[in-house]
């Protein structure tokens, strides 16, 4: 399994531009590990849950990831 850092590292390769100046790609970075923290927060909160709950929490998440995507594919159109 990969660690953050290498998750981070496909992240930068994919999205940081190559001449992203350094203050950029240390704010990026801060926000993805932000990011994964925030939802590392959220499996614990799952894991407290009942079941039923738990589904219904993951699929609003899920709703509210898919609709922040299309809001971006929006934007670049």
């Amino acid at each position: 399994m990969k660690t953050i850092a290498d998750r981070w590292t496909d992240f930068e390769a994919r999205v940081v531009a190559p001449d992203a100046p350094p203050l950029q790609r240390d704010e990026m970075r801060l926000a993805f590990y932000a990011g994964f923290k925030s939802m590392l927060d959220v499996n614990f909160e799952l894991a407290g849950l009942d079941e039923l709950s738990a589904v219904f929490l993951l699929e609003r998440f899920h709703i509210e990831a898919r609709r922040f995507g299309a809001s971006l594919d929006q934007r670049r159109s």
